[in-house]
């Protein structure tokens, strides 16, 4: 098939049964998507690259209704219909039941400047979206579907297959992108991992943890609707990337951030997804999962390197990306030294928005008590919320969670009052058992303000502590400032401590 003659006609106004000004186009390794104003009309490639086969118009119409399908899961809003492309007298027209040579989707378009990459490229970006993003992706995964025949794509070596075709494209560039000895560390490093956790992966399947996930999920992939981020262009043309460990989703996201430079966004988005789903034993394949979606965009890099007609400036800046991500890849695979963070005082301190300042600089996955308690709260209703029973639950699971998040190489902030000896006690004797140490911030907060930032945190109404000027009562009436020589106390949060 010769696409110049679809892609001429649908690249002018006329084209469409509604008011268009002017067309735009935009393209992947698999895709051409026209932008028209209103809606936008994507156009799969008649391409085949093994694992994704678009040779056929049957394969093509039926990956386009899969697309709408599964999309609508997340974003229905914005996917609409299916479309025919057919021909008559050599004129494509959009519609029709006959002469039918191509199918689309149609959407509605948003604007480009909205796509959250762009957003952060112009430094346009609220972090509080990663919040909100936490939210909707777990509550996606919660629901999404599962089952024995989608369970066993959670079988090692899927995953072992996938990654080894990361590593064969690589191949192709020796020299160009990567060096025949990190391609060789990187097998070594994986094959390793991969073997040491093969158990731990075939427990995954048996939680069920592998579910029909999003398979795609970056910051070019989510765009703000309405003011709010909106997840779309799943993956729909191969079961074995979008069946996956829910980890493994969460994993392109939180890659994507390191690659731009902003670890801060995805360990924030890291955090709040943990807080949701509870799911702290992940953690433990989270580094090879963060790697495959590095190589995953390496070999996408290659593959667009390789586009027909591409300018020679287009494709050593392609492959110059594939050799970023690839040694982004080796670098999640190499031994980490995580450390262990607790940040404590009275409820209003402004302990919450310390810990996120040292989420990107510790790299740290940030654990919040209150966060727990709420979670907690959900099969423990039974026991008051502050109460001394929900208070020592908290706590154990809060260490718990930051225990297996140290094993598995990522830094930990604890965000809690830590009023009592015995709590802060049980952190030390943590980051001893871990080899990582421990390191306790106090914020030393007066009275007046402590009130004044609890009042205007419950007239905002969106914070998760539920802790108010009742709960600050309580904790006062009890208050005696900590004495311990290792703790280090501090008056403001305006940044993290060196």
């Amino acid at each position: 098939m010769n696409p110049r003659p679809l892609i001429e006609a649908m690249m002018r106004p006329d084209f469409y049964p509604h008011a268009v000004d002017r067309v735009e186009m935009v393209q992947t390794h698999i895709s051409w998507v026209f932008l028209t104003g209103p809606f936008a009309y994507k156009v799969k490639k008649p391409v085949d690259f093994g694992f994704v086969d678009f040779t056929t118009l049957e394969r093509r119409r039926f990956f386009c209704e899969q697309e709408l399908i599964l999309n609508r899961r997340l974003a229905p809003e914005l996917y609409l219909e299916v479309l025919p492309i057919g021909r008559n007298g050599g004129a494509y027209r959009l519609g029709g039941k006959a002469g039918i040579e191509e199918y689309c989707l149609k959407m509605v378009q948003f604007s480009q400047d909205d796509l959250l990459d762009r957003r952060l490229e112009h430094a346009n970006f609220d972090p509080a979206w990663m919040d909100q993003l936490a939210a909707d992706v777990s509550t996606f995964h919660a629901t999404a579907e599962t089952g024995p025949a989608i369970q066993a794509f959670g079988a090692p070596h899927f995953l072992r297959d996938h990654i080894e075709a990361n590593f064969s494209v690589a191949r192709e560039h020796l020299g160009e992108v990567i060096s025949d000895q990190r391609l060789s560390s990187l097998r070594e490093l994986t094959g390793t991992f991969l073997r040491h956790h093969s158990r731990r992966l075939e427990k995954r399947q048996r939680e069920g943890r592998i579910r029909a996930c999003h398979g795609d999920l970056h910051l070019k992939n989510i765009a703000l609707y309405h003011e709010k981020p909106k997840v779309f262009d799943c993956i729909e043309f191969n079961d074995e990337f979008r069946m996956i460990d829910t980890m493994n989703d969460v994993a392109f996201l939180i890659m994507d951030c390191d690659a731009r430079n902003r670890p801060d966004l995805g360990l924030r988005f890291l955090s709040r997804y943990l807080e949701y789903s509870g799911d702290y034993g992940g953690l433990m394949l989270l580094p090879l999962y963060l790697s495959y979606r590095a190589g995953v965009r390496g070999k996408v890099a290659c593959l667009l390197s390789k586009d027909e007609g591409i300018a020679p400036e287009a494709r050593a800046q392609q492959l110059a990306e594939a050799a970023r991500y690839f040694s982004l890849a080796e670098s999640y695979m190499l031994p980490k030294h995580p450390r262990l963070f607790a940040v404590g005082g009275l409820s209003g301190s402004g302990k919450s928005r310390l810990a996120l300042l040292g989420c990107g600089a510790e790299r740290a996955v940030v654990i919040r008590s209150d966060a727990t308690r709420k979670r907690l709260a959900g099969r423990l209703s039974d026991l008051p919320l502050y109460g001394r029973e929900m208070n020592a639950r908290t706590y154990a699971s809060m260490l718990k969670a930051a225990k297996l998040a140290l094993a598995a190489g990522f830094s930990v902030i604890l965000d809690a009052t830590f009023q009592r000896r015995e709590d802060r006690d049980r952190v030390r004797r943590l980051g001893e058992s871990a080899g990582t140490g421990s390191r306790l911030f106090w914020l030393d907060v007066d009275e007046a303000t402590l009130r004044q930032h609890i009042r205007r945190r419950v007239r905002k109404g969106t914070d998760v502590s539920d802790a108010d000027l009742r709960v600050l009562e309580m904790q006062l009436e009890h208050y005696q400032r900590p004495d311990e020589a290792d703790i280090r106390f501090l008056s403001s949060t305006e940044a993290w401590p060196a």
